[in-house]
């Protein structure tokens, strides 16, 4: 599994830092933290909505979230890499305390993105009855 990996790495401190720090963020939207761990990532999800936050793992020499809609989100940290489909990437080096707001706010901004969808799904629900 890779949470072992990242357990063993040499960035485990950090590792275990960042890992806390998304746990109590997300745990302060009122819904409970789940951790999925899997061959390749770590995820953080709630069982109130059907998609994660995002996942963690070490790299060479950082820490690598993956924020699962991050596609949607305003980055107005300028953090985020990537241009898949969802899918952007924060790389976390030293989390001071301009990675930790960005975190904060990513946060944030997945849990807005998810209430949307949920809503737009309940909906859909209702008109169909």
């Amino acid at each position: 599994m890779q949470f072992d990996k990242d357990m063993n790495s040499e960035l485990a401190e950090l590792f275990l830092d960042v890992r806390a720090f998304i746990i109590k963020e997300i745990n302060k939207t009122g819904y409970d933290t789940k951790e999925r761990y899997k061959e390749n990532i770590t995820s953080f999800f709630t069982d109130e909505f059907n998609n994660g936050y995002c996942y963690i793992k070490t790299k060479d020499d950082y820490v690598r979230l993956g924020w699962f809609r991050g596609s949607y989100m305003i980055d107005k940290f300028d953090f985020l890499t990537g241009n898949g489909k969802y899918l952007r990437g924060q790389n976390i080096k030293e989390f001071n305390t301009m990675q930790k707001n960005a975190v904060k706010f990513y946060i944030k901004e997945t849990h807005n993105i998810l209430l949307e969808h949920e809503a737009k799904k309940d909906l859909k629900k209702a008109m169909r009855d």
